[in-house]
């Protein structure tokens, strides 16, 4: 076939067909640079694939000369669309003949396991802008070498093409599918001893680098060693060590204990523990970081000043051998910019090497703000998006976990100290914080992002964050001192990252407050430039009801694009055809804000499985602690308040369930609306859950007359969760205050325990007996107790994995014993949004109902659709194997 070129195979004309990224690489490779080998899948072959379907629904027939008219601002019809076709492409066959010439070149690569990288290209007839940002559009994938895998790892690159986010985006920016040219770049994948990445300025080289492959830092699981480098001499100015405590490879080191995983993942991906004695020394060693800053300065030559370079140092043979340093992504100051100015100045060498400096600083400035994802614009005309002209001056950032996805540029303020009232001076503002107390929460409904000191993905910050919209990033070490007030900040939850912008108010896009909404939009004039002086603010995961629907006030409002995070490169999400389908496993969501209400109820969801009642009743208590109200003679009216704020989640999501979990305070958390109450050594085994009930029930008699009031106004779609129940003999007080109560007498109550203290493994049966009718598996809680890891402490964020083992034999055997026992179990805690492979197993194993948070729903929805998909598969093919077996039987008998 001709519709595969080895690297060192193309040339200028073949640039359409092996799109951008390929095409630099062969040209890099071709001059004697050191680019991995591998060859390029031809963008013709995937118009070729399209036209062999076999389309269920003839709407798609034509695609590959379709410019696919649909509704982009109907949220429903582009994610069905976009299923639909994702579903038909990975299921369909590549022909035997493609299969042949793909063994063929693949024998050719010397290696267990392959990378395939979606390599774009776009005519300039298609009236693409200079504007236009791709990267981080399309995802890479990862698989085996052989045949199959190969197969399978093709089809999902392509289907990358038809994503919701893709199509939305193809749109929004004028851009026929029929004119978009997608190859795949096939490369080995070797183990790495370090990779990272070198972000070049005329003035100043950053360079990031960490353990293994470069999945990490991407993810964010680390915090790479970094270093700044005078581009002309090559001189280190500064370096760094970072917290690399765990890495990605291909197979052990014998410096690397692996972590154990029984998650049924089938990835060429292994995830290692960093030894202690490895974590105290640079993932680069000095004779490596010389040559990484010679290549640099080499490419300086070659390209210009102003570049990205991401960079990989294998380990083909063993760890003591001579490693070999490899270019694995290359993005010039034009490419930066603009699909059509992404030539690398290998025919113009002079041209690039005269560039303007200070054109090509800002270039380089405005790609950290681009980069790994892109700045959504107006489609009006007159919109338009930062230019790099505009782009801040970016200094060294600082580093935490990304615990809640976005960015966002606005003035910080910072709070350096614990305030039993802190207030903010504005709104639209980065709140700084040592740690962050929920009862802050209206605070944090006016600001921008949060940048916190301490905590870790499970932390009250990150969840309210998430619930809100807003980005994140906590465990960022003396944050309070490095970041003033009032000076501008860029806080990136996607990558946990933060860049202090200084004081001036000078040419940052803007976010629009208006009629107390965020707006997605950057603010423009009448001119067509950016308003200047207000903070900006852009969030894949923002609230949907504000983006998705059109507006009076934004009526050009833009769907935002979803935050893939987390999410293995190689995981296939395709599931649907062209309506939803139908799952056995309910899908729920986690709530506190009644903000989120409208938005939450108009998902697909089958109900909220997760009610927090602390973070709810922030507003309804007026802060003030709630034993105040009951002391000032108040208790009516909290009760009245409590059932009014309830109803609005029950009527919203009515008939579907509402599980509304009771008090659990922890001391530390709610200090400003009780500063006297004695605060505790350590609150996350104190008086908590259903112990402080034993203690006091006067609180949870309210909250029972709550639940009596809710049901007298015909809502009789709301449960009783109980939380952190330690005891059978906890369990059994509160089941008769409830019965008190008369909610056991409702024919539709139910009243459920939360699984998340480890004795219940033993004692199920037990809580059963005694009149639980339901648990739900907290694993945020569950985790933290069976690993013994602080889930707040961002320090020990690398030990606190849900993906532990022993936590998920944990959860295993609830699921086993609840099925055995006929009672429903679900799961709430973080780790099914977190890693959403794992939703794999929790079906397998037969879970009832799975629920997340808002950001997490379409994937998880996905994700079950999968799930179960291929467990019905297995079943048919198991099934259609025993009846040939019995057939072959009864013929040999007879």
């Amino acid at each position: 076939m001709d519709n595969f070129l080895w690297l060192n195979q193309i040339q200028p004309r073949d640039r359409l067909q092996v799109g951008e990224k390929a095409f630099h690489l062969s040209h890099l490779a071709q001059r004697g640079y050191p680019v991995i080998p591998g060859f390029a899948i031809e963008a013709s072959l995937l118009r070729e694939f399209l036209e062999k379907i076999d389309w269920f629904d003839p709407l798609f027939a034509d695609l590959p000369n379709s410019s696919l008219h649909l509704d982009v601002d109907n949220p429903r019809q582009l994610q069905l669309v976009a299923r639909a076709i994702r579903q038909e492409i990975t299921t369909a066959t590549l022909p035997t003949e493609w299969k042949t010439a793909l063994a063929s070149f693949s024998a050719g690569i010397e290696a267990s396991a392959l990378i395939l990288r979606p390599s774009l290209a776009l005519p300039s007839e298609t009236g693409v802008t200079s504007d236009l940002k791709i990267s981080g559009l399309l995802e890479a994938h990862v698989c085996d070498r052989h045949e199959e895998a190969l197969a399978a790892a093709i089809k999902r690159v392509w289907a990358e093409l038809f994503r919701a986010r893709s199509l939305l985006y193809w749109r929004r920016n004028g851009i026929q599918i029929q004119h978009i040219n997608l190859a795949i770049l096939v490369q080995p994948l070797y183990n790495s001893l370090a990779a990272g990445l070198v972000q070049a300025s005329p003035n100043l080289w950053e360079i990031q680098a960490t353990c293994g492959l470069g999945m990490a830092l991407i993810k964010g699981e680390v915090l790479p060693d970094y270093y700044q480098v005078q581009p002309e001499s090559g001189t280190v100015l500064m370096q760094q060590l970072g917290i690399k405590t765990l890495a990605y490879n291909l197979k052990e080191l014998p410096s690397w204990q692996g972590i154990e995983s029984k998650n049924g993942l089938s990835s060429p991906l292994q995830t290692y523990s960093i030894g202690e004695e490895q974590q105290q020394l640079y993932a680069l060693e000095e004779k490596y970081l010389k040559q990484l800053i010679r290549l640099a300065q080499q490419l300086t030559d070659e390209i210009g000043p102003a570049f990205t370079v991401e960079w990989t140092l294998t380990a083909k043979g063993s760890e003591s051998s001579a490693a070999e340093l490899y270019i694995t992504q290359v993005r010039s100051a034009q490419e930066m910019g603009s699909m059509e100015s992404t030539s690398l100045a290998f025919d113009s060498g002079e041209k690039g090497r005269q560039a303007d400096n200070e054109t090509s600083r800002q270039a380089v400035e405005e790609s950290i703000l681009t980069q790994h994802s892109f700045l959504t614009t107006h489609s009006a005309p007159n919109a338009q998006s930062i230019s790099s002209s505009q782009a801040p001056s970016v200094a060294h950032p600082l580093r935490g976990i990304g615990a809640a996805g976005g960015r966002a540029i606005a003035p910080a303020q910072a709070i350096a100290s614990f305030s039993h009232n802190p207030e903010i001076t504005s709104t639209g503002r980065v709140l700084v914080v040592k740690t962050f107390h929920p009862d802050w929460l209206p605070l944090l409904k006016h600001a921008a992002g949060v940048v916190a000191e301490q905590g870790g993905m499970t932390c009250h910050a990150a969840i309210i964050a998430r619930e809100l919209g807003i980005p994140a990033v906590v465990g960022v070490r003396d944050a309070t001192q490095s970041i003033q007030s009032d000076e501008f900040v860029l806080v990136d939850g996607d990558r946990g990252e933060i860049y202090l912008l200084g004081k001036e108010r000078t040419a940052f896009p803007s976010i629009i407050r208006e009629k107390g909404e965020w707006s997605m939009e950057p603010s423009v004039s009448g001119t067509g430039h950016t308003e200047v002086g207000k903070p900006f603010i852009y969030n894949p995961q923002h609230p949907i009801s504000r983006v998705l629907h059109n507006t009076p006030e934004l009526p050009d409002a833009q769907l935002p694009i979803s935050n893939t995070q987390g999410l293995m490169p190689n995981i296939q999400l395709p599931i649907t055809a062209t309506t939803s389908p139908i799952v056995a496993t309910q899908l729920l969501v986690n709530l506190s804000q009644p903000s989120t209400i409208e938005r939450a109820a108009s998902l697909p969801v089958d109900g909220v499985g997760l009610l927090r009642s602390e973070l709810m009743m922030l507003e309804v208590l007026q802060g003030q602690h709630p034993g105040r109200w009951l002391t000032s003679g108040r208790k009516q009216e909290l009760v009245e308040l409590m059932a009014q704020t309830i109803c609005q989640f029950a009527g919203a999501f009515a008939p579907r369930p509402v599980f509304y979990r009771s008090l659990d305070w922890r001391s530390h958390e709610f200090q400003s609306l009780a500063p006297s109450f004695p605060s505790e050594v350590n609150p996350m085994l104190g008086m908590r859950g259903t112990f402080s009930y034993l203690q006091d029930p006067s609180l949870f008699d309210v909250e029972l007359s709550a639940l009596v009031k809710v049901y007298q106004s015909g809502y009789t779609n709301v449960n009783l969760l109980l939380p952190f129940v330690r005891t059978v003999e906890e369990f059994s007080f509160c089941r008769s205050r409830v019965e008190q109560a008369g909610l056991l007498h409702q024919s539709h109550f139910q009243l459920w325990i939360m699984a998340e203290v480890p004795s219940i493994l033993f004692l199920l049966p037990d809580y059963i007996k005694a009149g639980c009718m339901g648990i739900s598996i907290g694993t945020n809680d569950l985790t933290q107790l069976l690993l013994g890891v602080d889930r707040d402490r961002a320090e020990m964020a690398i030990g606190f994995d849900e993906r532990h083992p022993a936590v998920m034999e944990a959860i295993a055997q609830l699921i086993r014993t609840a099925k055995q026992e006929g009672i429903p179990c679900s799961i709430c805690g973080q780790a099914p949004a977190k890693y959403p492979e794992l939703i794999d197993r929790l079906v397998e194993w037969g879970i009832s109902s799975i629920s997340v948070s808002l950001d997490a729903v379409e994937r998880t929805y996905t994700c079950i659709a999968r799930a179960e998909q291929r467990l019905l598969l297995e079943a048919a093919r198991s099934q259609k194997s025993k009846v040939k077996r019995q057939k072959k039987g009864v013929r040999a008998s007879g």
